[in-house]
Parts: C-alpha cells; sequence; structure tokens
C-alpha cells in the first residue's frame, strides 16, 4: 500500500509538470495577473480613444502652416503697396503747361492750335522727345499718337542732338546744382527730365551746372509713368 501512494504521487507530479504554466500575455490568467502585468485594452477600446474628438498632432500642424501662409501673403501685400507708394503722386494743377492726347504727323499742328508739332525727323514709334530750341517735351506712343506734350525748362548743359535711352529712373534725387528733385529719368549719362520737389509749377531756369530738364510736377509724374528703362528719347534742335 505504499508503494501505491508513493507512485499516485510521482504520476500526479508528472502529470502537472507535463502540462506547464499557462501562457503568458493571456487575457485573464493567473500567472499575468501575479506579476501585476495589465493586459492591453481591447480594439474597441483604442477606437473609442480616438473618436473623443481630441486633435493629432498632425492635425495641429497643418493648422500652424496655414496660419503661417496666410500672414506671409499679407506681408506681402503690405511691401507691394509701400513700393508702389514710393514714388509721390501730385494732382492737376491750374495753369498747366501740358496738352494732353493727341493724333499727329511730324510737322503738323497738335489739336491745341499752340504750334506744338511734333517736330520732323524725331524718330518713329514709342518714345520721348525734347526740342531743346523749343522748350518742349514730347510723349509719343506707337508711330505718331502724342499721348502728352508740355514745356520745360531746359538744364544749364543740353544734350546734343541724337537717339538716347532712358537708362534709370529714380523717385527722388539731388540735382547737379544741388536741388531737389523728383520723378527722375536719366539719359545719355549726364542728362534727365525732373522736376523741382517744393515747387508745383513750372521752375526758374536753373544757375546752377546741371543737365536736368526741368518740368511741373505733375507733367515729370506722367513722363515718369510713361517711361521705363530702354524707352528712346530722341533730341531734336
Amino acid at each position: 500500500m505504499a508503494l501505491m501512494g508513493k507512485g499516485t504521487r510521482a504520476a500526479g507530479s508528472a502529470r502537472r509538470a507535463a502540462s506547464g504554466p499557462p501562457p503568458r500575455g493571456a487575457y485573464g490568467g493567473s500567472r499575468d495577473a501575479a506579476q501585476g502585468q495589465v493586459p492591453p485594452p481591447p480594439p474597441e477600446t483604442r477606437s473609442a480613444a480616438r473618436a473623443s474628438g481630441r486633435p493629432g498632432s498632425g492635425r495641429g500642424a497643418t493648422f500652424s502652416v496655414l496660419m503661417m501662409t496666410v500672414a506671409s501673403l499679407a506681408a506681402v501685400g503690405v511691401l507691394a503697396a509701400q513700393a508702389e507708394a514710393t514714388a509721390p503722386r501730385v494732382r492737376a494743377q491750374s495753369g498747366s503747361a501740358s496738352t494732353t492726347k493727341t493724333s499727329t504727323k511730324s510737322g503738323s499742328s497738335s489739336s491745341d492750335g499752340a504750334g506744338t508739332a511734333l517736330p520732323a525727323s524725331s524718330g518713329s514709334g514709342t518714345r520721348i522727345v525734347y526740342s531743346p530750341s523749343e522748350s518742349r517735351v514730347w510723349l509719343v506712343e506707337g508711330s505718331h499718337t502724342v499721348e502728352r506734350t508740355m514745356t520745360v525748362v531746359p538744364g544749364t548743359i543740353t544734350a546734343p542732338d541724337g537717339s538716347y535711352s532712358v537708362t534709370s529712373k529714380a523717385p527722388g534725387a539731388t540735382g547737379g546744382d544741388d536741388v531737389q528733385v523728383l520723378y527722375v529719368v536719366r539719359f545719355g549719362g549726364n542728362y534727365g527730365f525732373d522736376a523741382e520737389a517744393n515747387l508745383t509749377g513750372l521752375p526758374p531756369k536753373p544757375t546752377g551746372k546741371t543737365g536736368g530738364i526741368r518740368m511741373a510736377q505733375l507733367d515729370a509724374q506722367a513722363l515718369y509713368e510713361f517711361s521705363s528703362v530702354g524707352t528712346a528719347v530722341v533730341v531734336v534742335s
């Protein structure tokens, strides 16, 4: 009987060893509970957390990029407005010496009947025509359409007859005679069209050495807007 009891206990131990411990990580496993391990929540629990409405990091980054783009576009608009306002604008003055758009051929009179005909041999195409002897400038668009003509005050240094082109423009500068000027359009190196900064009408003849061809501010503004770097300038006596 004693031998039989020993064998029974040995067989029971063998069966327990063969069955092995319960698998690790199984939901509700006594071994996991005993070692303090908490099983992960089931998939439906994680889905509910995602649906709770809390924004993810990707969504916040997208919103930040959108706000930075809007701010950049606003800054570009401000800079563009500042650049446009660099050259001051003037209003029409009474007693202006300019005449407006006419269609005329070389050697004929314009519509004002004041003998402001476009000089002969003044070139072709879009150009600025300047006659020192007549103290006049014509802004010519295309072939013979005079957009504007105005009386000017020649500088003390006169540009020789010939064809030139606009080399640079500036909303303001100091003339060779130390006068502050606006709407500067330069050609031929030492010559240019401009207007005195503090005078709206025609200025007096300059006394200092200058190649600046002065005009009323409104006329200088029109010439400034008409021209660009490379626009032809024809000087004819």
